[in-house]
């Protein structure tokens, strides 16, 4: 398995920030235009898009929450933080997030469609793997 390098393209300014949060429409909750250090709360959201930021600035990851159960600190920090323990280079690499929180009441697929939206918007591919089962034998 090799380590991936985030590099990312295109900085989170004040500006890309509030274009990004305005296409969430009626499902956002109230925009957080600062960045947040990776390892610190977002808030109380449950629903929210984030994007990771590397030590250049640049937005290198766009994800979605999903949570099943209530939280009792923001969806985002929690995926996050799911994200930094299982991956070494997204512990080293990853240094800030900014987060478009959405109300509790947002449909998944308005979530999934902004993810991909914000993503695209950033020049991020989206990865998604499908688990391949183990054979029994």
């Amino acid at each position: 398995m090799t380590d991936t390098t985030w590099a990312g393209v295109v900085v989170i300014t004040d500006e890309r920030y509030a274009m990004l949060a305005r296409l969430a429409g009626q499902w956002l909750v109230e925009p957080q235009p600062e960045p947040i250090p990776i390892g610190e709360d977002s808030g109380y959201e449950d629903k929210a898009i984030y994007i990771a930021v590397n030590r250049n600035g640049n937005a290198c990851y766009c994800g979605k929450t999903a949570p099943t159960r209530a939280l009792n600190r923001g969806a985002a920090a929690t995926r996050l933080g799911q994200h930094t323990n299982r991956s070494t280079s997204k512990r080293d690499e990853w240094v800030e997030y900014w987060v478009i929180p959405l109300r509790a009441a947002t449909p998944g697929h308005v979530v999934s469609t902004l993810e991909k939206t914000v993503a695209a918007r950033l020049g991020i591919p989206l990865v998604h793997r499908t688990r391949i089962p183990r054979r029994r034998t």
